[in-house]
């Protein structure tokens, strides 16, 4: 890089990279294209030894990156939040590479031969949402996760299922105008975006590769709310001693970073292998991966951090499924 020998911005005498009045770079950009583009990708990702040394502290130690970056030992490691932004950004570029549906429908048939009528209405109880064709046999919708293109098959409602999915907006509409003129506005918001989610299930059933669109927008966005959800939730956990709240914010940006890339990975197995049914094994992996952290980062004894992390997942899972549920949702009233 050529330094000038004064600022291009405000006329001051440099004397090295910075200039000491206001603070620009001097740098000169009469440059080849791979030189600015270079420039470009280290402003944007500061591609460099810190890299390196930020993975490795975050996947092969779990905890000590933030250990080390609330101990103050920030130079040698990328800042949290880009961190985070950067691994949500190849999270959601590998599902556009790869082509993989976020969320698929399936439709299974089981044969009920053998079945009582007792226990075939028993199931249906139990399952308001399946159907039984005339030939003996058991329609049930299921959902799977990281689907590749060439499995998806397209699934349309049976004409029972259709019934029962317009006689809950029916009511949802007839409830909407009988009630009090001040509810009226909010009754008829919600038979409006009801009806939505409906089409959209119908869309998803029928192509699963439209939920993805929605889904890019809305889960970053959960994303967001849950890192501060998450860092208030270690703050309760560990009220004592005192831990300010900014350094479990940086930890739970740390772990959300560590499953984007869990993820990522997770989604190009799939794309390479056809099958995701390994999935649980790496929400157990993380499981044992924020375990290992929450001893390394707070330095509890091992009984107390499993009690932590007991009470902590159990509270958070319950926060992560409302969550996931209601993004889902607002995905399918945009398909």
């Amino acid at each position: 890089m050529t330094v000038m020998p004064q600022c291009a911005n405000c006329g001051t005498a440099l004397n090295g990279p910075y200039c000491s009045n206001c603070g620009q770079k001097a740098s000169d950009y009469h440059r080849p294209f791979w030189w600015i583009f270079g420039e470009f990708l280290d402003s944007v990702f500061n591609y460099d030894s810190r890299t390196f040394r930020t993975i490795w502290l975050l996947f092969a130690e779990p905890g000590e990156f933030t250990r080390r970056y609330i101990a103050g030992q920030r130079a040698s490691m990328l800042p949290p939040f880009r961190l985070f932004v950067i691994a949500s950004v190849v999270f959601f570029l590998t599902l556009q590479l790869t082509g993989l549906a976020i969320v698929a429908f399936k439709m299974k048939e089981v044969k009920l031969d053998g079945l009582t009528p007792a226990e075939i209405n028993e199931l249906k109880k139990e399952n308001p949402g399946i159907t039984i064709n005339d030939d003996n046999k058991l329609n049930i919708v299921t959902m799977d996760f990281f689907v590749p293109a060439q499995s998806i098959r397209s699934v349309k409602l049976t004409s029972e299922q259709r019934k029962n999915v317009l006689d809950v907006t029916d009511a949802i509409d007839k409830e909407a105008k009988s009630s009090d003129p001040d509810e009226a506005g909010w009754e008829r918001w919600f038979a409006t975006k009801a009806k939505r989610i409906t089409e959209g299930y119908e869309h998803a059933l029928a192509d699963p590769i439209k939920l993805n669109g929605p889904l890019n927008t809305w889960l970053p966005r959960l994303m967001l709310v849950l890192v501060p959800v998450f860092a208030l939730l270690l703050a309760i956990m560990h009220w004592w001693p005192r831990v300010y709240l900014i350094e479990h914010l940086v930890f739970s940006t740390h772990v959300h970073t560590v499953v984007f890339v869990a993820l990522s990975l997770v989604a190009l197995t799939t794309a390479i292998v056809g099958d995701s049914g390994f999935l649980w094994s790496v929400w157990l992996i993380l499981a044992i991966y924020l375990w290992m952290a929450m001893y390394r980062v707070y330095g509890r004894s091992w009984w107390l951090t499993s009690l932590k992390f007991a009470g902590l997942l159990i509270v958070y899972t319950v926060i992560l499924t409302a969550g996931v549920g209601i993004t889902f949702l607002l995905a399918l009233s945009e398909v």
